[in-house]
């Protein structure tokens, strides 16, 4: 395997960064929701009882108390989900925590299914809509909210929890985090923005501790080419399972052949954006080589560092181009060593003539191997034959959102002062050039 084909032909290092939020992962809340306003003195008196309840489950989560752990769980409950709560406080236990908390959240109330209710023989139950509200120390300046569905029983005049699965007929999960699939351990490693932290578990230590070694260089050289404006740390997830990367980046990132994927919040304007991670997948240990390991690290750090200046819906040419412009920046790897996919296919049938498409990417195999490297190649020709404050320029410019033909022509001759005919002409035959 060629050393540089890791990073788009053979692990596709997608980055979801831009499509976050709209269902991945888990449907992360909005932090403006607030409990609404009790319609009744039993419901007032309900949701100040659950409210305490929460409070305590949260601090017995954070703090370790096994006592009022047991406290806050309902008799009925599987024994099991004792148990996972018990590991997942102790996993817990090695992550550096700002905040750890579960709200309820202002939807309309779903009530429980009669024959579940039933079930419960207690004297009422609850089916709240709740959130996990969490940040970790450094990467984040704000909280995450991540989905929780609860299932509740009132016995003795008392809230318990009685399980934390999906409830049938109700559209809700819980979220699960890396300290949900075992011990993990936390790495803090200083960058110029301040503490940036690594979370994964033991047996993921040699890719942890690459990741490490390279993140202060990795953070330098996105802010060398993007500039301050952005947080330069990092919150990272190593995965150690299929389900644990699904779940940290989202069902529809979990590929077999992904290396890594960056997720956030829905980007709400005037506010910092929140839910940062950059989530590697658990063939990455494996798979990626030194070079790689830097260059999906600098790719999905640029990610990282646009996902304020971009909106959902972009051009994904532009997007993986420009990460994958920085990610290989500064290598001293040549065209066709970067590109052999777009080379190969550029010496037999000529230069290429249109950008790839959006489902290009998704597409699997050569295809989407094609499209990642010509997505590559256009943003490396933009900064040679215009400068990179260019590149930048122009990303500006197309990462707000969908873009027609006429957006994509008024774009470029904003910027580069070509239309899109001169352009993709112009660039086919950089490419053509560089591919002998």
């Amino acid at each position: 395997m060629h050393p540089a084909r890791s990073l788009l032909a053979m692990l596709v290092a997608l980055s979801v960064c831009a499509a976050c939020g709209t269902g991945r992962p888990d449907a992360p809340v909005q932090p403006d929701a607030q409990p609404s306003a009790a319609v009744n003195p039993y419901e007032e008196q309900r949701t100040d009882a659950v409210e305490d309840l929460l409070q305590r489950w949260s601090d017995a989560v954070r703090t370790g108390d096994e006592a009022e752990l047991a406290g806050v769980i309902d008799p009925s409950a599987a024994p099991e989900f004792f148990r996972s709560e018990l590991r997942r406080s102790q996993s817990l236990a090695a992550v550096p925590l700002d905040d750890w908390g579960y709200e309820l959240v202002d939807e309309p109330e779903t009530p429980v299914p009669p024959a579940l209710a039933t079930s419960l023989d207690a004297a009422d139950s609850w089916a709240p809509s709740v959130v996990l509200r969490y940040a970790v120390s450094g990467p984040d300046s704000e909280p995450t909210r991540r989905p929780v569905s609860l299932l509740l029983a009132k016995r003795d005049d008392r809230w318990r929890i009685v399980s934390d699965a999906e409830i049938p007929g109700i559209d809700r999960r819980t979220w699960k985090g890396p300290w949900d699939f075992g011990s993990v351990a936390a790495t803090t490693v200083p960058t110029s923005g301040g503490n940036s932290v690594i979370v994964g578990h033991q047996d993921q230590s040699a890719l942890i501790d690459r990741i490490a070694a390279e993140l202060p260089a990795a953070v330098d050289a996105v802010t060398d080419f993007y500039g301050t404006d952005w947080p330069r740390k990092a919150l990272i997830f190593t995965s150690g399972s299929a389900e644990e990367f699904a779940a940290s980046a989202g069902d529809a990132s979990a590929g077999a052949g992904v290396a890594a994927v960056t997720v956030s919040d829905v980007v709400t304007p005037d506010r910092p954006v929140t839910g940062q991670r950059v989530v590697f997948g658990p063939q990455a240990p494996d798979r990626l080589t030194e070079f790689t390991t830097r260059s999906v690290l600098r790719h999905e750090l640029t990610h990282v560092a646009a996902r304020a200046g971009t909106v959902d819906g972009s051009p994904t040419w532009l997007l993986e181009g420009f990460a994958d412009y920085v990610g290989y920046r500064g290598s001293g790897v040549d065209f066709q060593r970067l590109a052999p996919t777009l080379s190969a296919v550029v010496s037999s049938g000529g230069p290429p003539t249109v950008l790839p498409e959006d489902s290009d990417f998704a597409a699997g195999g050569a295809r989407s191997t094609l499209a990642y490297e010509s997505a590559w190649s256009v943003c490396a020709y933009v900064a040679d034959r215009y400068g990179e404050s260019s590149l930048r320029s122009l990303y500006g410019a197309l990462a707000t959102g969908p873009k027609t033909a006429s957006d994509l022509d008024g774009a470029l001759s904003t910027v580069l002062g070509a239309t899109a005919p001169e352009f993709l002409q112009a660039w086919g035959s950089w490419v053509q050039g560089r591919s002998r």
